[in-house]
């Protein structure tokens, strides 16, 4: 998600440079879940979601077939962002660097700024893999995270990528068809303004979250609509549903600066919104909420390409 730059996000700039993605914030009450904990509707639909994660952050266990966290990838969030002993999810390894999702079985959805400027080799460096399964199964032990060497896939190139001031979206062709099945996208109709949504993807790099209660805040943009959810950097590209209908509605893009420091702790906290964007820890930017890219109009920009 787009950077904003201020003096709080300094210290999360310095570890992912990689994308230029921007922090985000929790609204009323944090609505991040683990998926192992989440009702059986969105763990299978979390099955087609994809981490992004650099190789040299991962090991592979051939005995077993299966990737690791490498040791030298195994500090904690709370250490590398410096986070007060308060932060949720603080003592989990944080390794993604951004969000992606399945609309065909080697066909990936994700933003854009994951895949142009400085992730413009996504593909031809080989040095990024999309990673399903980047789930905890435990609260605290992320360390122990094992992945399938079949969930670790490299992209074979960047079909088609776009990211300025409005337009933030990519789609990836992976190097083989997956034994998934592609989320069903909204291809026409605009979100409702009542609708209820729920985010799957990496906050912060965080092993994958599923995130409930989320709501509109406009709807009158023509490529995005704006929107009250707890999502982070890492979630650069996760998909967006409608919780009634289980569609993606649209590919999180940025949104508001997420952290800022306790002055007198010397750590960072989450920036907190009321559930309307306002009355903010942190009332500097000028984000109202999250942008997230509606899903008719990247459809109608990729649909060459399914």
């Amino acid at each position: 998600m787009l950077k904003l730059i201020t003096v709080v996000c300094l210290l999360f700039i310095s570890f992912q440079n990689e994308t230029q993605a921007s922090e985000k914030v929790i609204y009323g009450v944090d609505g991040r879940s683990e998926v192992y904990s989440a009702n059986r509707k969105w763990k299978v639909l979390a099955e087609s979601t994809a981490a992004l994660i650099a190789l040299d952050r991962l090991e592979y266990d051939s005995s077993k077939g299966v990737y690791r966290i490498a040791e030298n990838a195994q500090t904690t969030m709370g250490e590398n962002l410096n986070l007060c002993q308060d932060v949720r999810f603080r003592e989990q390894v944080h390794i993604s660097t951004c969000s992606g999702f399945l609309v065909e079985k080697d066909i990936l959805l994700t933003a854009g700024h994951c895949a142009t400027g400085e992730m413009a080799d996504i593909c031809s460096s080989g040095k990024y893999a999309w990673v399903f399964g980047y789930q905890a199964t435990q609260f605290l032990n992320t360390r122990n995270i094992e992945v399938s060497k079949e969930n670790v896939v490299l992209c074979k190139k960047v079909l088609k990528a776009t990211m300025n001031r409005t337009i933030d979206f990519a789609a990836i062709k992976l190097e083989k068809k997956l034994n998934k099945r592609p989320l069903k996208i909204n291809k026409s109709k605009k979100i409702s303004e009542r609708s209820s949504l729920v985010v799957i993807g990496t906050p912060w790099g965080l092993p994958t979250k599923v995130t409930r209660g989320g709501r509109i805040m406009r709807n009158k943009d023509k490529y995005f609509f704006t929107a009250a959810l707890d999502t982070f950097q890492g979630n650069s590209g996760s998909a967006v549903f409608n919780e009634k209908s289980g569609e993606v509605e649209g590919i999180l893009v940025r949104g508001k600066t997420d952290a800022l420091m306790d002055e007198r702790e010397y750590c960072r906290r989450v920036n907190h919104c009321d559930n309307n964007g306002n009355n903010c820890d942190y009332r500097g930017g000028f984000q109202v909420g999250e942008d997230v890219m509606r899903m008719p109009f990247v459809y109608k920009q990729i649909a060459s390409e399914l």
